[in-house]
C-alpha cells in the first residue's frame, strides 16, 4: 500500500510556534512600555533624568531579530512542504513506472509462454507473436532511456551530438518518421509552413522532444486524434506550433505540466497511464537547445497547444550554439 504523506501536523506545529514568538512579543513590548511609563513618572515626580536610549536600542534589535527568525522558520516550514510535496509526487512515480514497466514485461512473458507451450502455432502467428514483441520491446527500452535521460540533463552530463542542420528538411523528415511510426494518416497529422533557417540541434534528443509531445496528444486524444503542426520563421526563432483536439488541460494546469512527476488526471479518461516524466524531459532537451517551450490553450478551447521556439543560427544565441557545437561536434 502506498504511503500517505500529510503535513498538516507540521501546519499546526508551525502555526502554534508563530502564536508563541507572538505571545512572547507581546509580552516583551508590554514589558518596555510598562517599564517606560514608570521610568517617566519618576523621572516627572523626583526630576531625575532617566536615558531611556539605551532601551529603545534594545527594543529595535531585539524586534529585527525576531523578525529574522520568524522570516526563517517561515522559510525552513515552505522548504519541508516542498520536500513532503516531492516525496509524494515520488511515490507516485515509483508507482507509476512500476505499473508500466511491468507491462510491456507481462506481454512478452506472456507471449513466450504461448510460443514454450505449443506445438501447432503457425509460423505466420510466431511471425506476429515476434513482430507484437519487438514493439513491447521498442516501448520498454523508451520508457528506460527516458528516466536515464533526465538523470543525466539534472546531473548536467547528457551527451549531445549537435549539429548545424537544414531545419526545415529535418524537422519534416523526423515528424514524418513519427507519423509512420504511430500509423496516423496524413489528414489527421498534418505538416504545414516552412522554415528557411539553420537549426543547431541533435536529431536523436530532438526527435524524443517530438515523441513525447505527439505520444501525450495521443493518449489525451482517444477518439480520432488528430495533430496539426506548423513550421515558421520569425526573426530570431524558429517557430513550431504542435496542437491536437484531445481532451486538454484546465488553464490552472498549464505552467505545472512541465513540471518533474507530474501528471494531469483526466476525468474523462482516467485510465491514461504516464510516468509524469514525459514533458518535464521535453523542456530540459528543448533548454538545452537555446529553445523555448510553452503550452498554451488554442483559441477555439478545444485540445492542448504546445509553441516552441529555438534559436536561428546564426542570427540568435550565436555564442551558446557556438559552444555546443563545440562541446558536442
Amino acid at each position: 500500500m502506498q504511503k500517505k504523506y500529510s503535513n498538516a501536523k507540521y501546519i499546526v506545529i508551525f502555526v502554534l510556534v508563530q502564536i508563541a514568538w507572538l505571545a512572547v512579543l507581546g509580552l516583551w513590548i508590554a514589558r518596555y512600555v510598562t517599564n517606560h511609563m514608570v521610568l517617566k513618572e519618576i523621572d516627572q515626580r523626583y526630576a531625575i533624568h532617566i536615558s531611556s536610549v539605551g532601551n529603545i536600542t534594545v527594543l529595535v534589535v531585539g524586534l529585527a531579530l525576531i523578525a529574522i527568525t520568524t522570516a526563517g522558520m517561515w522559510i525552513l516550514f515552505r522548504y519541508l512542504n516542498f520536500l513532503f510535496h516531492q516525496t509524494s509526487l515520488y511515490d507516485n512515480f515509483i508507482s507509476s513506472i512500476t505499473h508500466e514497466l511491468k507491462t510491456p514485461l507481462s506481454s512478452i512473458q506472456i507471449y513466450l509462454d504461448t510460443l514454450r507451450s505449443y506445438d501447432d502455432i503457425s509460423g505466420e502467428q510466431i511471425q506476429s507473436f515476434i513482430e507484437k514483441m519487438h514493439l513491447e520491446t521498442i516501448r520498454l527500452n523508451k520508457m528506460i532511456n527516458s528516466i536515464l535521460e533526465v538523470g543525466r540533463l539534472e546531473t548536467r552530463n547528457a551527451t549531445y551530438n549537435c549539429r548545424v542542420m537544414n531545419a526545415d528538411e529535418t524537422l519534416k523528415s523526423m515528424l514524418e518518421e513519427i507519423r509512420d511510426q504511430y500509423n496516423l494518416e496524413k489528414n489527421r497529422f498534418r505538416i504545414e509552413g516552412s522554415t528557411a533557417s539553420q537549426i543547431v540541434m541533435d536529431r536523436t534528443a530532438m526527435r524524443l522532444v517530438f515523441e513525447n509531445l505527439i505520444d501525450n496528444s495521443l493518449k489525451y486524444s482517444p477518439e480520432n486524434p488528430r495533430i496539426d503542426i506548423n513550421l515558421s520563421d520569425s526573426e530570431k526563432y524558429i517557430r513550431i506550433r504542435l496542437r491536437d483536439y484531445g481532451t486538454g488541460v484546465l488553464r490552472l494546469h498549464l505552467k505545472k505540466i512541465f513540471k518533474k512527476f507530474y501528471r494531469f488526471t483526466d476525468i474523462q479518461n482516467p485510465s491514461v497511464k504516464g510516468t509524469g516524466l514525459g514533458l518535464y524531459l521535453v523542456k530540459g532537451i528543448v533548454n538545452f537547445h537555446g529553445g523555448i517551450i510553452t503550452a498554451n490553450i488554442p483559441d477555439d478551447n478545444i485540445g492542448l497547444q504546445f509553441d516552441i521556439e529555438f534559436p536561428r543560427y546564426p542570427f540568435h544565441r550565436k555564442g551558446y550554439l557556438n559552444s555546443l557545437l563545440k562541446s558536442y561536434y
